[in-house]
């Protein structure tokens, strides 16, 4: 292998393996807690990052320790230079440790160094789930359109109550949507029903009076997925030809696409972010992306992770159920717009796999993009 993933393979192989991390966890739990014994450590969060450094970013958990980065750099060694920090002392966050302080029994959930970090604390009625963000991105007049659409009815599922804005922490505070993970509920004697219902809360959704901040048009949808392949072609120059044909077939999609209205989007209805509760209510969480934008991006993006969830049981039936739904609320999807962003998922996946933290990553990526090089092809010729 040439380019970056043959230069990065050797210490992928070497992070795969674990020790070296290890070693250095260790060492730094024992310099910041020397009379715990942490342990052991998970990786919940990896980026390769090439031509950068750090060229990869880590997110380490273990019981009983606070979260942390691990950063890779440059440098000596079989990962070059390594540093362990933990989140409460990254710069760009300079809240965090006075919201974790505010918070009982405190939990970090996801942790994006220099970015943002959600934790949740409380119990009952005063639990409390908490964004600290890097920048001063208020997001609670939006936060306060939803709840109050779902309290009215417009929205038939739950989202999260409003628990306001800290400009000082620059940190939004919200209560828990109530319920379970919908996934393993899919693949039931009801899965059908609850997938018509997800499709009915994305019409729903669409359909609402609400005025997001953000747009999340077609262009952005196409700059987002180039900017994917632009990484995955750094990661793994040997799949080059068939990232950039993606690319380009893609574009020249979005070309023949007509303008059309904006309408309320979640931006990112995958699978892990739907509940159910024991009365069957759904509930929808994590808004980051909330903008004005194409229901049929939603769409596809269930949709897709649908297919993946039961690839040997089939999910025909599952997938009429969420487009049927739609259809009762908001009428009929854009056919070109939905099948041009399944495939945007499905291109969009090849690029995860291909920058993946993995020595192997360019093998799996390569019959990924083998899989849509005819759909690809169908694109481009209409």
């Amino acid at each position: 292998m040439s380019g970056v993933g043959g230069a990065y393979r050797s210490r992928l192989e070497v992070l795969a393996a674990g020790e070296v991390v290890e070693g250095h966890l260790a060492e730094w739990a024992a310099a910041q807690h020397p009379t715990a014994r942490l342990g052991p450590w998970r990786r919940v969060y990896g980026k390769l990052r090439p031509h950068r450094s750090p060229w990869a970013l880590l997110v380490y958990e273990a019981v009983g320790a606070p979260t942390v980065q691990v950063r890779l750099l440059e440098g000596a060694g079989p990962l070059g230079r390594v540093e362990v920090l933990s989140c409460t002392a990254d710069a760009a966050l300079p809240g965090l440790p006075s919201v974790l302080a505010a918070l009982d029994s405190p939990r970090v959930v996801r942790y994006h160094p220099g970015s943002r970090c959600t934790v949740h604390g409380g119990e009952g009625a005063s639990a409390r789930y908490v964004k600290v963000l890097a920048e001063d991105a208020d997001d609670q007049e939006e936060v306060r359109g939803r709840w109050a659409a779902s309290v009215s009815g417009a929205l038939s599922f739950a989202v999260a109550e409003p628990h306001g804005w800290d400009p000082r922490s620059r940190s939004s505070w919200y209560g828990v949507v109530p319920g379970r993970p919908l996934t393993p509920h899919l693949l039931d004697p009801h899965g059908a029903g609850l997938a018509r219902l997800v499709g009915m809360a994305l019409g729903q959704l669409a359909a609402a009076p609400l005025k997001p901040n953000r747009v999340d048009d077609a262009a952005v949808q196409l700059a987002r997925t180039r900017r994917g392949l632009a990484r995955a072609e750094a990661a793994t120059p040997g799949l080059s030809a068939g990232l950039r044909t993606a690319a380009d077939s893609l574009g020249r999609a979005h070309e023949r696409l007509a303008p059309r209205p904006l309408v309320p989007v979640h931006g990112a209805a995958h699978l892990g972010q739907w509940l159910v509760d024991d009365e069957g209510r759904l509930g929808l969480v994590d808004f980051d992306r909330f903008a004005c934008g194409e229901p049929e991006f939603d769409l596809a993006t269930f949709l897709v992770e649908l297919r993946d969830l039961s690839k040997e049981q089939g999910t025909d039936e599952l997938e009429d159920a969420v487009l049927g739904g739609f259809r009762a609320v908001a009428g009929e999807p854009d056919p070109e717009r939905l099948a041009l962003y399944v495939l945007h998922k499905q291109v969009a996946k090849v690029a995860r796999t291909a920058a993946s933290l993995r020595p192997d990553a360019e093998e799996r990526a390569a019959p990924l993009l083998d899989e849509l090089r005819s759909p690809l092809a169908g694109l481009a010729a209409h």
